[in-house]
């Protein structure tokens, strides 16, 4: 499992090595959108991780921009965000869009590990 990361915070999502580590998922990151869709161009994922506000205040606008150009480059790539919007307000602000989920702005090892969870589910690896 292939995992893309696009943040401004590499240092925090290195701290989840273990997390990663325990679903056989290897990990790259991209500090910005440009990067990231380089990065897609040249190896497909199986989910783009969008830490994109970097714990800060998120913007729906931008965030369902971001996920919209990941689709286009391929449409078959997982993406998950990292704003903590709510469940309810995820709901809304990114209906139609397919998101897996939206972790917390400052997600706990255990986050990530149901995150993971889903997608091994989604991708046929129980």
């Amino acid at each position: 499992m292939d995992i893309l990361i696009v943040t401004p915070r590499a240092a925090f999502w290195e701290g989840m090595a273990g997390v990663f580590g325990k679903h056989g998922a290897a990990v790259r990151m991209a500090p910005a959108m440009p990067e990231a869709l380089a990065s897609l161009k040249a190896q497909k994922t199986s989910l783009a991780l969008l830490d994109l506000f970097g714990g800060e205040a998120w913007n729906a606008d931008e965030l369902k921009k971001a996920v919209i150009s990941i689709l286009m480059q391929d449409a078959m790539t997982n993406t998950a965000s990292a704003c903590g919007m709510g469940e309810e307000t995820f709901h809304d602000a990114m209906e139609g869009l397919g998101m897996i989920d939206d972790l917390p702005a400052q997600p706990s090892e255990t986050d990530v590990d149901e995150l993971l969870e889903r997608l091994s589910t989604i991708l046929g690896q129980f």
